[in-house]
């Protein structure tokens, strides 16, 4: 009798897996129910007993998110470290994929219920986690800013624009040129802010 109740169990986890695997690889837009029961080793029928496909496939994408929003502020990281890696790292080549994914996913959301419901909770923890991390750094004295959550919202525009530049092969955005202007745009931020 456990072994039944674990495969159960086992069957939904396995799918769940198999579909963030699968949208992590393929994308959201290649991914299909086929591959995903593939994966898991599971027929179509399970798939449907435990999900509505939309449903699967916006809670493996948002899954895959909760994830990178833990890593933009990693324990024990200071809040200059974390900034730094931030800046530094928005559009390195390990994070194309991810930009990727979230373009389609914004793409999708406008007719797909599920998914819009999934970004929009992907963007609220990044830009809480984010003013979260300027806010700490502001006690810490690692820099000043009027507003912590404002200046997440411009900077998560900007980061957001230039990888769309970036991912369209915009022949005047290069890797570097977006990073420094991400950079800039927090120097503009810290030394527009400075007391007196």
């Amino acid at each position: 009798m456990n072994d039944t109740k674990s495969s159960r169990g086992g069957g939904r986890d396995r799918i769940f897996q198999a579909a963030a695997e699968v949208i992590y690889e393929k994308g959201l837009a290649e991914a299909q129910t086929r591959m995903v029961t593939d994966r898991a080793k599971v027929g179509t029928g399970l798939l449907n007993h435990y999900f509505k496909w939309p449903d699967l496939r916006a809670a493996a994408w948002e899954m895959i998110f909760q994830a990178v929003v833990q890593d933009l502020w990693r324990t024990g990281e200071t809040p200059r470290g974390a900034m730094d890696r931030f800046l530094d790292e928005a559009f390195a080549s390990e994070a194309r994929l991810f930009w990727k994914l979230w373009l389609e996913a914004e793409r999708l959301a406008p007719g797909d219920a599920p998914i819009a419901e999934a970004l929009g909770r992907i963007r609220v923890q990044m830009r809480d986690r984010v003013t979260a991390l300027l806010q700490e750094g502001m006690v810490e004295q690692a820099w000043f800013l009027r507003d912590a959550a404002a200046t997440a919202v411009r900077l998560e525009a900007m980061r957001d624009g230039l990888a769309g530049l970036i991912l369209s092969a915009d022949p005047d955005m290069s890797v570097s040129q977006a990073t420094e202007h991400l950079k800039r745009l927090f120097e503009l931020e810290v030394q527009g802010s400075k007391p007196g």
